[in-house]
């Protein structure tokens, strides 16, 4: 990923142009508009075919950037932005969508799955890695003698802890006449609570193995430490602050909800707004803005409320076009940020990765909890199986460009170029997850449907 050259979602027809009356350049609006409405064809593409849609999104950015539209740059600051704002927004909406109370039966293995799975496949992947990759994190080179430093390992493997709510919904929407809803249950709570899991292992991890203190990135780990004790205590602190500002802020929005709005289309207002004040407090709290708008969505999704009309569906509902905005806005910044020369020059490597990933590490994740699930074998298979990657792994790669640098063990000369490789790593698992998944889901899982019901 070339930051230097980062296309933003503006086209500009003439150099140093600006349109009328306001500081963007001539085309931003026209440029802008289109890129939605493609992305937004994507997604109708995406229903016929059955597929997730951030795969055709993703796509529409990948042929835009190969295409070499005449964009103009935004800045890292611009980049960081649109970034944590649309991942906020994201984990506001997964706390929304964790509902206890329809895992009823299953919640130990899906917490287990949430929490424990996605740390299992850190490790698992974050070994094969390491073993499989080059020190450049460009070429597969089989053993040891040449390796991946392990911080830059775990961290891509970090990236791809989480499942992606809105991905993993499009594919069961699909399944959905073969699977019985409490895998499909399962596999939502997990993608709401993974990505919460994901971002603190990458937290731990950058914290444990960077070099120095640096700054950016405040939300997304925690502060340097100088061992393992250190940053364990960081990362703690990190999360308590952000429990406690989503606790206060979930909790105050959810007592004072029912005096504070009077019509329903003010539940958007409220919506955003007890979002932003959760983010800000958990950071004024000790950064912890991104646990603490999951928290708050989380006890709003499970609070009783006194008005029928206001409840965390309704919630969900007014929130979901924003979502997809900030799902649409990751997926298209990120295919822009790659090059497609890259990516070609690391396609061996990526391949090897979401191969590994989909048909050893996540089996294997779902192998070692099987016991603590009442489910049957078939759809436990169902389950190791699903569960896409998509945006939140995305917007955590990005993050990744800036720590690797950072990581001790990194030569300066290789960190820019091994964080941005691993970056490009990142995006093909990706791609290869959602076609796998897209193309292929739905002939396995009609064919296991009789093992999924009635198996023992």
């Amino acid at each position: 990923m070339d930051l230097g050259s980062v296309p933003s979602c503006l086209l500009a027809f003439q150099s140093g142009a600006h349109a009328p009356g306001t500081l963007l350049p001539k085309g931003f609006f026209l440029f802008l508009g289109l890129l939605y409405l493609l992305a937004l064809a994507a997604d109708r593409w995406a229903t016929r075919l059955g597929v997730p849609a951030a795969l055709t999104v993703l796509l529409v950015g990948l042929v835009v950037n190969v295409k070499g539209v005449d964009v103009l740059s935004i800045d890292q600051a611009e980049v960081e932005t649109l970034h944590v704002i649309s991942l906020a927004l994201l984990l506001f909406y997964a706390g929304l969508k964790t509902d206890l109370r329809r895992i009823r039966g299953h919640l130990t293995f899906a917490l287990l799955l949430s929490t424990v799975g996605v740390v299992v496949t850190l490790f698992l992947l974050g070994f094969w890695l390491v073993w499989l990759g080059s020190p450049g994190g460009d070429l597969l080179a089989m053993g040891w003698h040449q390796r991946m430093p392990w911080g830059a390992a775990l961290l891509t493997a970090a990236c791809l802890m989480a499942t992606d709510g809105s991905a993993t919904e499009d594919l069961l929407q699909s399944l959905r006449r073969w699977l019985p809803s409490n895998v499909s249950d399962v596999l939502q709570f997990e993608a709401a609570l993974s990505n919460l899991a994901a971002i603190l292992c990458f937290g731990l991890i950058a914290a444990f193995f960077q070099d120095q203190a640096h700054g950016g990135h405040g939300d997304l780990h925690a502060a340097y430490g100088t061992g393992v004790g250190h940053a364990l205590l960081n990362v703690l602190k990190h999360l308590l602050a952000g429990v406690l500002a989503g606790l206060l802020v979930g909790l105050g929005a959810s007592v004072l909800i029912d005096r504070l709005l009077r019509e329903h289309s003010q539940l958007l207002v409220l919506a955003i707004s007890v979002a932003f004040v959760a983010y800000g407090l958990g950071n004024v709290f000790g950064g912890g803005g991104i646990v603490a708008v999951y928290v708050c969505g989380l006890l709003m999704s499970n609070w009783h409320y006194r008005d029928s009309w206001v409840n965390h569906e309704a919630l969900q509902k007014v929130l979901l076009p924003f979502n997809t905005l900030a799902e649409y806005t990751i997926l298209l910044l990120l295919a822009f940020l790659v090059r497609p020369e890259q990516l070609l020059r690391i396609l061996p490597f990526g391949l090897a990765t979401a191969l590994i990933l989909l048909i050893v590490v996540r089996p294997l994740a779902v192998l070692i909890l099987h016991r603590s699930s009442q489910m049957k074998r078939g759809a436990l298979l169902a389950i190791s199986f699903c569960g896409v990657r998509a945006a939140v792994p995305l917007a955590l790669s990005l993050s990744l460009v800036f720590e690797v640098p950072e990581l001790r063990g990194v030569s300066s000369a290789a960190a820019e170029s091994l964080g941005e490789n691993l970056a490009s790593v990142v995006f093909i698992v990706i791609l290869v997850d959602l076609v796998i998944q897209g193309l292929l889901a739905r002939p396995l899982v009609r064919r296991m449907a009789p093992m999924v019901v009635q198996s023992p």
